[in-house]
């Protein structure tokens, strides 16, 4: 008979001693083949997963960086535009007119307020105040004489004004707020501009003078006002030289105002006194004020709206490198896992077959008694175990590697949730499970053929 043939006698006889033995290499086949494959898949779809985590956070950045040029380009227009309102409120303020006005210190204010006598002072005092270096709180200053008189059988204001530039306005190079009135010339109110016509000329107190303009209607003390040069209101009074009112604008300043320009005025025009239209002067502080406030809170939504779109992008980023980490701790995890696992399946795979084949030899001390005696030698006693040992690697490690193979990327997928097709066993895995299964069989069953090849038959059979 042939070491073929008495090989399967012995599978036949012994069946369960082989199928055991054969589920036990399946196994350690299998997992041996499923181990790395699971790692593998893992590992792909972990470089998959952090690469659109990359790409998220290369998108992000895109974004952020979007988000901050469109920040950064609507706090400027945000800028401009608010820039644009204070310039406009500043304008609107200024148009409402002087809120200061400087008068002689002995002038009666009741007698100013009614009639609009008021002491006379040298027009050098106006020109001294805007000279001085030291006046900050004061600008946009106009000299001004103003006297009641009759004109044309009605009661008229006359007022001559010199707009002067303070030495703080033309170190900015600031203009006047006043338009000056030419030489020559006169404004004529709404009220007293009835049947005349701009061009025409007029006699005031026997001065000839051409309307420039008939102002439009103001409802106020200004329609009946007759507006001229300076030195045109001193020569149609007779007071060459002189001037009884300074009239000015404050600058925006928080605080007791009025009580800060005296201080400012005491060295420079001692004998003088400064009276403050305070509606007026509130009512620009109060409008700048607003203006400042909705500059302010516009900043503050630019830059609160920067500083969420900065918080998010950081959470973001937070949790694609929490999710990076977690997804290396893992594999990292499995790796040790079944580098731990799989030799010792392998190991107890082998010694299973080694205990398995050891226990064979010592049933089958009779037959290899017969065997020897009948003139077989060590290596034919030696094929047969070993050709079983053969035999049962290459089974189990093919039926392990088709088990591997199938089973893997189905419980891969389910456990962790990822697609089947990355669980797919490499060609040379497989194959390298196949040829070591049976070579780790054949050392496995080693010591126990050499046993067997090292018993004397004689002493075999005496004990038999």
């Amino acid at each position: 008979m042939s070491a073929m043939n008495l090989v399967l006698s012995e599978i036949r006889f012994r069946f369960v001693n082989f199928f055991l033995c054969l589920l036990v290499i399946a196994l350690a086949a299998a997992l041996f083949v499923s181990g790395p494959t699971l790692i593998s898949g893992y590992a792909e779809d972990t470089n998959r997963h952090l690469a659109a985590l990359q790409d998220e956070a290369d998108k992000l950045e895109a974004e952020a960086a979007k988000l901050e040029a469109q920040t950064a380009e609507m706090k400027r227009e945000t800028e401009q535009v608010l820039a644009q309102m204070d310039r406009e409120t500043r304008r609107i303020m200024r148009d409402m007119g002087v809120n200061l006005r400087i008068v002689h210190q002995d002038t009666n204010m009741g007698d100013l307020y009614t009639d609009f006598v008021a002491v006379d002072f040298p027009e050098d005092y106006v020109h001294r105040l805007a000279e001085a270096e030291r006046i900050e709180l004061i600008v946009h200053v106009v000299a001004t004489l103003q006297e009641r008189l009759k004109w044309n059988n009605r009661t008229v204001l006359l007022v001559g004004t010199l707009p002067v530039l303070t030495q703080s306005q033309l170190n900015e190079e600031k203009p006047h707020m006043v338009k000056n009135v030419e030489k020559g010339t006169v404004l004529v109110g709404h009220e007293l501009g009835f049947g005349l016509n701009e061009g025409d000329q007029i006699d005031i107190n026997g001065h000839s003078l051409t309307i420039a303009r008939i102002m439009r209607e103001y409802g106020t003390l200004q329609d009946v006002q007759l507006v001229t040069h300076l030195e045109d209101a001193q020569a149609i009074l007779n007071k060459p030289g002189r001037i009884n009112q300074i009239l000015a604008l404050n600058c925006k300043c928080r605080g007791d105002r009025i009580s800060l320009i005296r201080e400012e005025l005491e060295g420079i025009l001692p004998d003088t006194r400064v009276t403050e239209h305070l509606t007026q002067a509130e009512a620009r502080e109060q409008q700048r004020d607003v203006v400042e406030a909705a500059r302010a809170a516009e900043l503050a939504r630019a830059e609160a709206n920067w500083k969420r779109i900065q918080e998010n992008h950081a959470r973001q980023l937070a949790s694609n490198q929490r999710q990076t980490e977690s997804r290396q701790r893992q594999a990292q995890t499995m790796t040790r896992l079944v580098a731990l696992t799989t030799p010792v399946v392998v190991l107890v795979g082998a010694l299973f077959v080694g205990l398995m084949t050891w226990l064979n030899v010592r049933e089958r001390r009779a037959e290899i008694g017969v065997l020897r005696s009948l003139g077989k030698g060590g290596p034919s006693i030696a094929s047969l175990f070993l050709g079983k040992a053969v035999l049962m690697g290459l089974l189990g490690g093919i039926a392990g590697c088709v088990a591997g193979y199938l089973l893997t990327p189905v419980l891969g997928s389910r456990a962790m949730q990822i697609g089947v097709e990355l669980f797919q066993a490499h060609p040379l895995l497989l194959l390298g499970t196949i040829l070591g299964a049976p070579l780790v069989t054949m050392m496995a069953s080693y010591l126990p053929t050499l046993s067997a090849i090292s018993q004397d038959p004689a002493i075999v059979l005496m004990d038999h």
